[in-house]
């Protein structure tokens, strides 16, 4: 019994002045053991809890996360405490030393929770906005972008909390920084640009998410803005990543910005001797069977033109449906030729008349 409580006493571990024996690494093994029974238990009946399900997936397992986190944190303390292990000295325990910075495991421990905390603050955010958007108290566009503005702040933030808590001094830091990007600022000055372009459009709001835009050949709806790139999906399906320095320097249009009802027009052309007033109202009439186009304003037909082998029409509609306003100008070109043959209409071909000089001297 002697020798087994000698064996007992001898040490295991040591970390400085912190020592860990065998008798009570048996015991913190045995507690790591009720712990894990514990936390598996607790986020079984946390993710069976419905109240927990408005805050939405990504937030609910942060929440059992950091609960999990709770359990395993205060309980390995209260056990080393209980055993009356020196959890100072092993907190105090040093990793790094140098001039202008020391590293122990107290600090670590505490970055490792500022991060976290970033993170819930981050998500509980994001579901206050998504809330605000999904009750029509806030513009979807203006509240993805203004998300993004927040939550670049609170990374910030707490970066700069998280550093101070290591013993950095921030203003060196900074100054640190600041040489670090003059070195390589001419290196590097198309993604500084793309940068700062991002800083730009998240705080103009002229370019928001789900809003229709095109950039040169390009026209897709905005899925989301970042600080350096902007995805934007065309009417293929295909997510295009394009730098944001291409939104403040290039010219842009966006379809939505002004009013969510846009205008587009199709033209056609029908043959001379055409009854024309015939022509403006079979086209009207097109417009109106056809899906996505709105009767308020609306629909017009111009009569353009006395072209060189018909009469051109130009027929306006407006849609609200922006992005996928080729379909609807396909269906309605299907109802003109439908029409058109029910009403004897003729949609002419190119003529061109040629004159043969011949020359028999």
């Amino acid at each position: 019994m002697e020798k087994l409580k000698q064996f007992g006493e001898q040490i295991l571990i040591r970390f400085g002045d912190f020592e860990l024996t065998f008798s009570q690494t048996f015991i913190l093994l045995f507690a790591i053991v009720v712990l894990i029974l514990l936390s598996t238990f607790s986020s079984l009946y946390l993710r069976r809890r419905k109240m927990l399900d408005k805050f939405g997936v990504r937030l609910k397992k942060l929440i059992v996360r950091s609960v999990n986190y709770f359990i395993w944190i205060f309980g390995l303390i209260f056990i080393l405490r209980f055993q009356n292990v020196d959890t100072q000295s092993f907190f105090s325990y040093v990793i790094y030393s140098g001039e202008r910075l020391t590293i122990t495991i107290q600090k670590i421990f505490l970055l490792v929770v500022i991060i976290f905390i970033i993170r819930l603050i981050v998500l509980f955010i994001d579901f206050l906005m998504n809330r605000k958007i999904e009750r029509d108290q806030l513009d979807a566009g203006k509240g993805h972008s203004l998300l993004q503005i927040i939550t670049y702040m609170v990374w910030i933030g707490g970066i700069m909390v998280a550093i101070g808590a290591l013993g950095v001094k921030i203003t060196f830091f900074i100054a640190s920084i600041s040489a670090l990007l003059v070195g390589v600022g001419f290196g590097l000055q198309h993604i500084f640009n793309d940068f700062f372009s991002g800083i730009i459009i998240l705080f103009d709001g002229s370019i928001k998410v789900r809003d229709v835009v095109q950039v040169g050949d390009v026209v897709g709806e905005v899925t989301d803005i970042g600080l350096r790139t902007t995805k934007v999906r065309n009417r293929d399906n295909i997510m295009l990543i394009i730098p944001n320095s291409k939104f403040t320097s290039d010219n842009v249009v966006n379809w939505s910005a002004l009013d969510e009802k846009t205008r587009f027009d199709v033209a056609v052309g029908v043959a001379y001797g055409s009854d024309v007033r015939l022509v403006e109202k079979v086209l009207l009439e097109c417009a109106d069977q056809v899906k996505h186009v709105e009767n308020n304003p609306k629909p017009f037909v111009r009569f353009e033109n006395f072209g060189d082998s018909s009469l051109d029409f130009r027929l306006f509609f407006w849609t609200r449906k922006s992005f996928i306003v080729e379909n609807t100008k396909s269906e309605i070109r299907f109802k003109i030729d439908q029409k058109f043959r029910e009403n004897n209409i003729t949609i002419p071909f190119p003529q061109h008349d040629v004159y043969i000089k011949s020359n028999n001297g």
